[in-house]
């Protein structure tokens, strides 16, 4: 990365942020090669407050919440958002509601009220609840015949337990068809407002201008919640004592989906560098990496193979993924311990870990083309509090790691005989 890409980068130089009076904070950064504007955010009430017996509950709210408000219905809305080619979703993660938007850059105004509006006014009307209702049920019905969606349930349950990562992102026909219009609107009278929400925007206008939007459309919105800490909902878990097998039977399957894994480290952890690294070595740069090569190019064992790292808030966990013939599951479950335990005995070669920075570096300024890159790394900073010149430092933080520091972070986090693996198919007779 040359200098003139360090001065590219969102930074303090080009960021404006505040904090509401409500408790929103704003993160804006003028684009002014763009006439578009984009917005992306979070709300910190997602799926951790679902009632035990209403699993989906938050999902089935925020996945409604552009469905009608208490001045517009279902069809006023979409005819407001295509007549001006903008879009506004709304989605649930375990943490947070999330929130997204584009939009001509001067109808920013009317993007961040229609945002406001659906998130604070909603009216969940009777006859698009059914009919969500019905496709959930619907992807519910799907999602069990489904062996890579499976295997993901089981292994969150497995490795997270009872926390909210843990819980299915489905829920069960009767808990679907038990959640009511009074529960969602229950849901938003208690949890849903301003308080601590994180609205990052980037776009053709002036930064200032931007600011002075949100603080006139958003900084007036005052709604009394629920006090809750998502950390007392998100326990820190230990990583498996032993490992922990299980199969998931799928009647006429002809592929077997394979999940194994374990503890990865949360995206505040000082391990996060050296393990996304790590990862890009073990199972994702090039083909999938060292996984990938074994396991499928070098003995046709895997219609895919790799492995992925996931880090969160509250902790995170580090996965290896492959799609199998049923007849060479444990073949391939041998060859990806073998390589494992590579892994973590052997340093990575100098050229590996020259490759994997220079990509990691490389396909930085390209995530940052657009508005939508901009705004998603400006949330990223601020949700983990990474601080608003984390882009000027990463490339140092990246070129300093060493093959040492990726070795005892791979041994840190993955042992080859303590890790869950979960497989789903139709076993081979």
């Amino acid at each position: 990365m040359t200098q003139h890409d360090h001065k590219n980068l969102p930074g303090p130089e080009t960021i404006l942020r505040k904090r509401l009076d409500n408790g929103i904070t704003v993160l804006v950064r003028e684009n002014s090669y763009s006439s578009t504007a984009v917005l992306s955010g979070n709300m910190p009430c997602g799926s951790y407050l679902d009632p035990m017996d209403k699993t989906g509950l938050a999902d089935f709210a925020a996945s409604c919440l552009t469905t009608g408000t208490k001045t517009r219905d279902f069809l006023e809305l979409s005819e407001l958002l295509e007549s001006a080619g903008a879009s506004l979703n709304v989605g649930c993660g375990p943490r947070a509601f999330t929130f997204n938007g584009s939009c001509l850059a001067e109808d920013l105004p009317m993007l961040l009220g229609l945002m406001r509006e659906v998130m604070d006014e909603p009216d969940f009307p009777s006859d698009h609840l059914e009919i969500h209702r019905q496709r959930m049920l619907s992807a519910y019905e799907l999602h069990l015949h489904d062996p890579e969606s499976m295997v993901n349930e089981r292994f969150d349950r497995l490795l997270f337990g009872d926390t909210p990562y843990g819980r299915t992102d489905y829920s069960t026909i009767p808990e679907l068809n038990s959640i009511t219009r009074e529960d969602l609107l229950g849901f938003h009278r208690r949890y849903m407002g301003p308080r601590d929400m994180i609205v990052a925007i980037s776009g053709g206008l002036p930064a200032e201008l931007m600011l002075e939007e949100c603080e006139k459309l958003l900084g007036s919105w005052e709604k009394p919640q629920e006090a809750v800490d998502p950390a007392d909902y998100f326990p820190q878990i230990p990583a498996p004592a032993q490992e922990i097998s299980e199969h998931i039977e799928i009647p006429e399957k002809s592929e077997t989906a394979l999940l194994m894994g374990t503890m990865g480290p949360s995206r505040k952890s000082p391990d996060y560098i050296p393990a996304v690294l790590a990862n890009s070595i073990l199972g994702e740069f090039g083909m999938m990496g060292r996984i990938g090569s074994v396991v499928r190019e070098d003995n046709g064992l895997a219609y895919y193979a790799g492995s992925s790292l996931t880090s969160l808030t509250y902790g995170g966990c580090w996965t290896i993924e492959a799609g199998v013939n049923p007849a060479n599951t444990e073949k391939a479950i041998e060859l990806i311990r073998r390589e494992l335990k590579r892994f973590t005995t052997e340093k990575v070669n100098a050229k590996e870990l020259d490759d994997v920075k220079s990509f990691y570096l490389g396909s930085l300024p390209l995530s940052l083309e657009s508005n939508s890159g901009i705004a998603a790394v400006m949330g990223t900073m601020e949700n983990f509090n990474l601080g608003l010149d984390y882009l000027v430092r990463l490339p140092d933080l990246v070129k300093n790691i060493t093959a040492e520091e990726i070795l005892e972070t791979s041994r840190k986090w993955l042992d080859p005989d303590r890790l869950i693996r979960v497989t789903a198919g139709t076993t081979q007779k």
